[in-house]
């Protein structure tokens, strides 16, 4: 009996600390998950699921960290398997319905979460905390759901931190900083050990550019911790943002400082692909492209896989005049990324490293991109210029076509497609090419639309008569150009000095004399009328001379 005794004490000493390993472990896994050490906390959980597969908590956390990391499919996966374990464990029908709005499913999240709020004890508010977490983190965030959830959780326990937390992400959210500032002050003081909370506040003063008090505030987190990687990340990019904000002789060493807290982040994150995908956008805000595009072939290396390293090898290869290691790697990452996560940038920086190839496809990459994100427009238009002043007019026409869609498109943009239109029929007209007149049709609609914006702009009237002259019929012409080149003179004429001042004279000179020569059969009294107001202007003018020795002739 005795023996029997101090078998069962032996075997509840052993469960004991079992499960004390076991809960120590979870902790750690969500210390690291917090800490953004992502890579650590995926090998722990894995662990703990390969010893403990009935646990279906290790799932839900498990999932979380593939959530966070950008791994929808990974994420459902194992939320699933924690269902499977434990279908009446909550959580993991959070994490399910996390996914679903992932995938811009609601109807099937709130179901999910509905679930998982029916499961929940009277004491546990963990599955309101989660829902609300979910919700906050969504692509399409609800913050006005999530602040009901989290109300709801504040009820059951009025001193939870991560309730606290959370709140004051939903506030945030809602550019309500002064809630979400004592939101995560109360966070703090409820629980010491909650950075992430202390942290957020140093974040609401970066965001409103109080950068000495945000990095004061990370600065407090590396003297409680000094291994808390995401308080080195805050103050790099803090610093960075501080650079732009600072007289150019600080400049370099914001930026300095920057790069070295962002290296100490990576140094303290395990160097996972993650995070140094989270040093990579740092990269790209700070425009140092040749240290991103070394990131991400080392991340490449790492793994292969994930998308978003071709994304950052695009846009780096191309800023680096790598266009065809650019091109190639967008068009890798599009064939392997889910349509829903691609952004204008993808198609767009596409289309540029396809133009510097010649690449005819690249127009419609960047109407693509456009089309996703018009503010994009205003980088076409150097582009634009640049082939204008080659002579290469087609495409300086189809690129300030596409500079026009955006919402700062200028006139200037407008007569310029007219003008590389109309430029563009005259090239290939003189090199025998025989184009098409659909060229002169585009051109005049783009210098209709100046002048009916800006009917002062007589550029556009004298361009408009040459495209017209050009489109009427050459034998019998019906005078298609005269309306333009009567309304140019007229436009000048708002101000008497400009008839007279000689950086006119060639274009007033040609207004005339087409005048002039339509109504020589019709009306001679008005063609010598305007061949003598060419003569004014230009006494040795020959055309005019002639046609007007011819008049008096008749007579």
């Amino acid at each position: 009996m005795e023996l029997i005794k101090k078998a069962i004490k032996a075997s509840l000493v052993l469960s004991v600390v079992s499960s004390s390993v076991y809960a120590q472990n979870l902790d750690e896994a969500k210390k690291a998950i917090d800490a953004e050490k992502y890579q650590q906390a995926k090998t722990i959980l894995k662990s703990l699921i390969a010893s403990k597969p009935a646990e279906a908590e290790n799932y839900f956390f498990l999932g979380n960290v593939y959530l966070k990391t950008d791994y929808a499919d990974s994420a459902k996966a194992f939320f699933s398997k924690g269902v499977a374990a434990d279908k009446d464990f909550a959580l993991n029908y959070v994490g399910l319905g996390a996914v679903d709005l992932d995938s811009d499913n609601a109807s099937s999240a709130k179901t999910n979460f509905d679930k998982a709020i029916s499961l929940a004890s009277r004491k546990d508010n963990d599955p309101y905390i989660y829902v609300a977490k979910a919700y906050i983190s969504a692509p399409k965030p609800e913050f006005e759901t999530a602040l009901a959830h989290l109300e709801k959780a504040k009820t059951m326990d009025e001193k939870d931190a991560e309730v606290f937390l959370a709140l004051g992400d939903a506030y945030r959210g809602l550019k309500k900083n002064g809630e979400a500032y004592s939101a995560y002050r109360s966070a703090f003081d409820l629980d010491k050990n909650l950075l992430r909370s202390k942290l957020e506040l140093g974040v609401l003063n970066k965001n409103s550019k109080a950068f000495k008090e945000s990095t004061d505030e990370f600065n407090s987190i590396i003297a409680i911790n000094p291994n808390y990687g995401p308080a080195y990340r805050e103050l790099a990019e803090t610093n960075l943002q501080w650079s732009f904000n600072v007289p150019a002789a600080e400049k370099p060493a914001k930026l300095q400082a920057a790069i070295a807290h962002y290296k100490k982040y990576l140094d303290l994150t395990d160097k996972s692909v993650d995070s140094r995908m989270r040093y990579a956008d740092f990269l790209v805000y700070a425009s140092d492209y040749k240290a991103l595009e070394q990131e991400a072939q080392a991340m490449i290396q790492q793994d292969k896989a994930n998308p978003r390293i071709y994304r950052y090898l695009g846009i780096s290869a191309y800023e680096n005049g790598n266009y065809e290691a650019s091109a190639q790697a967008l068009k890798d990452f599009l064939s392997k990324v889910e349509p829903r996560r691609v952004i204008a940038l993808d198609h767009f920086y596409l289309g540029k490293a396809q133009y510097k190839l010649g690449d005819s496809t690249a127009y419609a990459s960047l109407e693509k991109g456009i089309s996703m994100d018009s503010t994009l427009a205003e980088e076409i238009t150097p582009l634009a210029a640049e082939a204008f002043k080659a002579k290469k007019y087609a495409e300086a026409a189809k690129l300030y076509e596409l500079a026009i869609l955006g919402p700062k498109a200028t006139l200037s943009d407008h007569f310029y497609v007219g003008y590389s239109y109309y430029f563009d029929y005259a090239a290939k007209t003189q090199n025998k090419e025989n184009p098409s007149s659909e060229l002169l049709v585009k051109a005049d609609s783009a210098f209709s639309y100046v002048n009916t914006k800006a009917p002062t702009y007589a550029l556009a009237y004298i361009y408009r008569a040459r495209t017209n002259r050009l489109l009427d019929d050459q034998k019998s012409p019906k005078g298609l150009s005269i309306p333009h080149y009567e309304k140019f003179i007229a436009t000048l004429a708002e101000k008497p000095e400009n008839l007279t001042d000689p950086k006119n004279k060639d274009q007033l000179t040609e207004a005339y004399n087409n005048i002039g020569a339509f109504y020589l059969t019709s009306d001679p009294a008005k063609a010598k009328e305007y061949f003598n107001k060419t003569l004014a202007l230009d006494p040795a003018n020959t055309y005019a001379s002639e046609v007007i020795k011819s008049l008096n002739g008749s007579k």
